[in-house]
């Protein structure tokens, strides 16, 4: 089944489908009763919903009378429904985002590398001439193995962004923003590209390939 913005499943539109498995996707449960409370519909309705999902393979039961959502309904998950692209975009796309792999490895002003990379998703057909976005896994290194150096040279990138006017909201924030910036530069603002880190692909059990670094990376 392929789905659109306009698509709608049991009278219920894609996006909030999307956004309900984005917060239950696996490893989460979930019950009649939270379907009929999220999506603020009868029990009848909520069944039906819950049959349709079933059959287009977004969701299981199990023998408790729960439901997980299925490695297609996490996909779905992750959908962001922009226009979907040829090969020729999407490979274009691609190569561009490995040329700031590169820039982000070669420039210390990033306190992170890219040390590996893995590609998951609709891409990983290299038959297919019809995609919805890149689905990229990533693994961080840090350049900077001493601890104290590196706490240092973060908290110097901290105070060179506060003088450049930016508010950071939290503490946490502050901790994570070289790991950020890192990926707002891979991002660049691209809808088409979407980040996740390793473990959440592995938690999921997504089929996935390894693209950095290889002698034969993905030949575009």
């Amino acid at each position: 089944m392929k789905v659109d913005k306009h698509t709608t499943i049991g009278n219920i539109p894609i996006k909030g489908i999307r956004d309900f498995f984005v917060r239950y996707r696996t490893p989460a449960k979930f019950s009649l009763k939270t379907v009929e409370q999220y999506f603020k519909i009868s029990n009848d309705s909520a069944r039906y919903l819950c049959k349709e999902l079933i059959r287009h393979e977004f969701i299981e039961d199990d023998i408790f009378g729960k439901y997980v959502v299925t490695e297609k309904g996490n996909a779905l998950a992750q959908t962001k429904f922009v226009k979907r692209m040829n090969k020729e975009k999407a490979d274009l796309i691609f190569q561009k985002f490995m040329d700031r792999v590169e820039e982000v490895n070669s420039d210390n002003t990033f306190l992170y590398s890219v040390k590996q990379l893995f590609l998951f998703g609709s891409y990983l057909d290299r038959s297919s001439d019809d995609f919805g976005d890149l689905d990229i896994a990533f693994v961080l290194e840090r350049k900077i193995k001493d601890d104290k150096d590196f706490m240092a040279a973060q908290q110097k990138l901290i105070q060179d962004a506060c003088e450049n006017g930016k508010v950071f909201s939290s503490i946490v924030e502050e901790v994570y923003y070289s790991e950020t910036m890192v990926l707002k530069h891979l991002k660049n603002r691209s809808p088409y590209i979407s980040l996740h880190r390793l473990s959440d692909v592995l938690e999921l059990g997504a089929p996935h390939k390894q693209i950095y670094p290889l002698s034969d990376e993905l030949n575009v």
